[in-house]
């Protein structure tokens, strides 16, 4: 039997809010992944009825009130974070504007008062007498030297002001670049940056034939770590295998990132596939050492990575797809452990 408009309606709906959190992003007082995992429980909740997000029983009619003013908040808290952001960039601009705006036209009044000197001088050419022609030239020079070292002052003070609100811009620019390319909660590169250098890599390594190497790596059960010791120790984990990531992997054209939940990955090139697979496993290694204190526990975790060097003339999806199978034959053999 098939579902009824309201029934479509409903999961409509719960896709929504389900996309909105999936994709969210980083605000100043919360990460893109808890807001994910926020809406991720809205979502169930209009689809199966388990407790809204800060409710623990079950309610007997959907919260949609309630998931209304949390869309709102979140909504507003974006907005905010956006405008505040913009805003501060538009008034450096401003800034600049009327810094070069007041440049012109105090040049153009300077301009006018020698204008008029040369004028007076020109006249004087006519019918005056070669001693106040005389006088005339050399006050004419002088409001020309005069004028030349103010506005050489000018431009002076103008362009150092000039080079501190540039500085400024990049500054602020490169840190929202950043703050684009990087994942909130474990700091590595986010997918948008490990997508654009995976295919950076490719291109490059067409043209020089060059190696390179995508490693794949998954978090084992961590869904277990989350439903058995909250979201906030699975925040913890994740940070600690990050680490371990940015540590085993600290070449100069290395490159980490969060490739999305607890999926991690690395980009490695000039190495052989011996050596990339025993980077391999000394990542697997690394994470099986690392523990994290917990309510009183040590939590320990470990990792299943798939591994693939790039094949000459091999396009970025193809590469990436094969790493991703190898991820999933060292899953399915056991994890813990590295194929490729």
């Amino acid at each position: 039997m098939g579902k009824g408009p309201d029934d479509q309606l409903l999961d409509t709906l719960a896709g929504v809010i389900r996309d909105y959190g999936r994709f969210s992003f980083d605000l100043e007082r919360q990460d893109a992944r808890k807001t994910q995992a926020l809406f991720d429980q809205w979502s169930q909740h209009l689809l199966t009825g388990i407790p809204p997000p800060g409710a623990e029983k079950p309610a007997s009619t959907k919260a949609f009130s309630e998931l209304r003013a949390q869309f709102t908040a979140q909504r507003k808290q974006e907005q905010s974070e956006f405008t505040l952001s913009v805003d501060g960039l538009r008034d450096v601009v401003w800034s600049f504007i009327t810094s070069l705006n007041r440049e012109v036209a105090a040049s153009d009044a300077a301009d006018a008062k020698l204008s008029e000197s040369m004028g007076a001088l020109g006249s004087a050419m006519q019918t005056a007498p070669a001693a106040e022609i005389r006088k005339l030239a050399l006050d004419a020079v002088k409001q020309v030297q005069t004028a030349l070292q103010v506005r050489r002052e000018r431009q002076e003070k103008q362009l150092a002001a000039l080079s501190t609100k540039l500085t400024s811009v990049t500054s602020q620019l490169e840190v929202a670049r950043r703050e684009a390319n990087t994942d909130g909660l474990t700091q590595l590169f986010n997918r948008k940056a490990f997508d654009a250098r995976l295919e950076q890599t490719s291109e490059f390594a067409m043209i020089s034939g060059g190696a390179a190497a995508v490693l794949l790596f998954d978090i084992d059960h961590f869904k277990k770590v989350n439903d058995t010791y909250g979201h906030p120790a699975g925040d913890a984990i994740l940070k600690a295998v990050a680490n371990a990531a940015a540590r085993t992997f600290r070449g100069r054209s290395d490159f980490v990132a969060r490739y999305g939940g607890e999926e991690l990955v690395a980009l490695i090139s000039d190495r052989s596939h011996v050596d990339v697979m025993r980077a391999a496993e000394n990542l697997r290694e690394a994470v099986a050492a690392v523990r994290v204190p917990w309510a009183g526990e040590q939590l320990g975790v470990t990792v299943s990575v798939g591994v693939a060097s790039r094949e000459r003339g091999e396009l970025s999806a193809s590469w990436l797809a094969r790493a991703d199978a190898a991820l999933y034959r060292a899953k399915k053999l056991g994890r813990n452990r590295c194929e490729g």
